[in-house]
């Protein structure tokens, strides 16, 4: 086992044994003792070493450590609010101790469920920091304020990605990857819908940020963020769990990620395709399931959800198929969200749509090309929750929710 590995393991057991004594106890001390070794251990490798924990992976740096590949505390940790660990050059035990005891008292707390720990919520303990994970542009992982010192967060946290730049980025990067390589990078896929997650749950009131199109940007990455960011409040506001919000928020960010091997000149073409284009067009469910199974073979519903989401829910669209059969309601869900954004955003032969407008071709359709209960359940969503709603470019920082009232239409 490498040394970053030793490392965390021995932090695990080591709150582990803390959880059953009380912290006057000697053998609470030995504890923190033995991994505070560990990571002076560590340190004589790499002054600075750093992890992030996203989903079952763990990151060293910026590299995955394949030796902790589904560690169990990966998920505990970030659960508690604790994705991001960045240790500065000299920790000291009473620092490390400190660290240790709040990480610990998060377990405890969550655990008895009286109290839950928001993704977004950061700690100091000296020159150890801790909190939210942030993609970064380019590629990585970060808190979002990289030009601070570790230790250096103020005590409202790191700041938070509104901007979503780093996430448009970075999906841009998959599909870049999926041109090249036939495979989608899946732990950047997973860091992207956390950190969307905490843009959305950062601030004393839930935040519903939309990317707006500019003539620059890359039409897949928005359009995949702001599905997967109308897919998760929609999970939310019908009552599904944290899990399943991650799952689906998961299964919308890839829904269209075949879209990757359709030629660039027909996603710009200006007037309506002939037969052999749309034929081309509608191979991308198929190739966008292959290519997410072909990246890891348990992310089954991803791969249902890309390959169903242009069916209707007789299972009447395409891709074609002998026996039609009603969809997945993950795929109905990421449907009835993808046709509204797609709305929304101005293409090369049409204005966008008004957000009203938009709302009223979902419910006119509902029975026929939408599940009625999802086109009813996302109306109504949408309109009782629009005081929330961000318009915001990848320039931006943030703009204040209730601001698309200024710019409706």
């Amino acid at each position: 086992m490498n040394t970053p590995a030793k490392y965390l393991t021995s932090l695990a057991q080591s709150l582990s044994t803390m959880m059953l004594y009380p912290r006057e106890h000697p053998t609470w001390g030995r504890a923190v003792d033995a991994s505070f070794a560990q990571l002076a251990e560590l340190q004589r490798e790499n002054k600075t070493p750093s992890f992030s924990f996203i989903g079952s992976d763990v990151i060293y740096g910026q590299q995955p450590l394949h030796e902790l590949k589904d560690w169990p505390w990966a998920e505990k940790l970030a659960d508690v609010g604790v994705q991001r660990l960045e240790f500065g050059a000299e920790v000291t035990r009473s620092e490390y101790e400190e660290f240790v005891a709040e990480v610990l008292k998060r377990i405890v707390t969550s655990s008895s469920g009286s109290t839950t720990h928001a993704a977004a919520d950061a700690g100091t303990a000296g020159s150890i920091r801790f909190g939210a994970v942030t993609v970064l542009e380019g590629g990585g992982y970060g808190f979002g304020d990289e030009e601070g010192e570790p230790g250096s967060a103020t005590p409202t946290g790191p700041a938070l990605p509104f901007a979503l730049g780093e996430e448009a980025a970075a999906v841009s990067y998959m599909y870049e990857a999926v041109q090249t390589k036939d495979v989608v990078p899946l732990v950047e896929a997973d860091a992207v819908v956390r950190s969307l997650s905490v843009a959305m749950s950062g601030s004393s009131s839930m935040i519903i940020p939309l990317l707006r199109l500019k003539a620059s940007d890359p039409y897949n990455a928005i359009h995949s963020i702001n599905v997967a960011v109308l897919v998760m409040t929609l999970a939310e506001f019908l009552g599904m769990g944290n899990k399943d919000v991650h799952e689906f928020g998961m299964a919308a960010l890839l829904h269209d990620l075949g879209m990757a091997r359709v030629p660039r000149e027909l996603l710009l073409k200006p007037f309506e395709l002939t037969d052999i284009e749309r034929g081309i067009v509608e191979r991308h469910p198929a190739d966008g399931a292959r290519i997410v199974l072909a990246s890891d073979n348990r992310m089954e519903l991803a791969a249902v959800v890309a390959y169903e989401h242009h069916l209707r829910p007789d299972g009447s669209g395409y891709p074609q198929r002998l026996f039609k059969r009603t969809p997945h309601y993950a795929s109905q869900l990421v449907r009835v969200c993808s046709v509204y954004n797609a709305l929304r955003i101005e293409r090369a032969h049409r204005a966008p749509y008004p957000p009203e407008r938009a709302l009223q071709f979902i419910e006119e359709r509902a029975g026929r090309e939408f599940d009625p209960q999802l086109a009813s359940s996302f109306a109504t969503m949408m309109r009782r929750l629009e005081p929330h709603i961000t318009h915001i470019t990848r320039d931006d920082r943030l703009v204040t929710p209730g601001a698309v009232a200024a710019i409706k239409g």
